[in-house]
């Protein structure tokens, strides 16, 4: 937990800052909450990950997130990680991997959209065991259903991610992974808070696993573009990565 509290500070001033350069920019827009995937918006996240490992181990992850777009139908994204593992009694702490993201929506219906996307990971961590030693790339698919079943905001968004090794250090373990994501996300009329449901498969390839797990989201605008929420998750079936997570993120969005 040592890194959640070294960098909470960071996370606020920062936080605090983006707001007020967001609030500078002009009234904001019907739907600033950032839970529709196609939405594309100058974005900045901030949020901490703390998972309860096997036996006394946990590992925590601030991320920092920007999001820009590139045109009407492409999209960027670039994430930088400081997580902290305590493993075995012993502490790891330093910069994570980094990714980025470029997405692009090739169709969109009145009912529901098309969206591709590739995402490259890069070997960048400051310790090996911060990081996978791989530098990964992950072509992804999904669909947007507005309003399915007849339910007024309603976003269901199913996907699938293939994350693959390009490079790396030979001793570390190779990367084939898939990731099958059912996310649904319902945001109030009032379009102030919103409320998320999202079950994952991963399927890891070379270690021979297969995992459900189970993450939930509660989230509400704040002042101006600004937004909070806090996303609990579980291991539900298969072999277990963690026994539970819980996130606390704030986003500010401005365009």
């Amino acid at each position: 937990m040592r890194g959640m509290f070294v960098w909470t500070p960071l996370m606020i001033c920062l936080f605090l800052a983006t707001a007020a350069q967001a609030q500078q920019g002009g009234k904001a827009k019907a739907d600033d909450s950032g839970t529709n995937p196609i939405n594309f918006t100058y974005d900045f996240r901030i949020w901490n990950e703390t998972q309860d490992l096997q036996g006394e181990n946990t590992f925590s992850k601030m991320t920092f997130e920007y999001r820009f777009p590139l045109s009407k139908t492409w999209a960027g994204r670039f994430r930088g990680y400081v997580p902290t593992l305590n493993l075995s009694g012993q502490s790891y702490h330093g910069l994570g991997d980094v990714d980025v993201r470029v997405i692009h929506v090739p169709l969109v219906k009145k009912k529901w959209a098309v969206a591709l996307g590739l995402e490259a990971t890069l070997n960048s961590a400051t310790q090996k065991q911060l990081g996978s030693g791989k530098t990964t790339l992950g072509p992804q698919a999904f669909l947007v259903f507005f309003n399915p079943l007849g339910i007024k905001g309603l976003i269901f968004a199913p996907a699938y991610q293939y994350v693959f090794h390009i490079a790396g250090d030979d001793d570390r373990a190779d990367v084939s992974r898939s990731a099958i994501d059912f996310f649904f996300v319902w945001l109030a009329a009032n379009k102030k808070h919103w409320v998320m449901f999202n079950p994952q498969i991963v399927i890891d390839h070379e270690g021979e696993t297969e995992t459900l797990l189970i993450e939930t989201e509660v989230g509400q605008m704040m002042f101006g573009a600004t937004s909070s929420y806090i996303r609990p998750g579980f291991h539900a079936a298969g072999d277990k990565l963690f026994n539970w997570n819980i996130e606390f993120g704030f986003k500010v969005i401005w365009r």
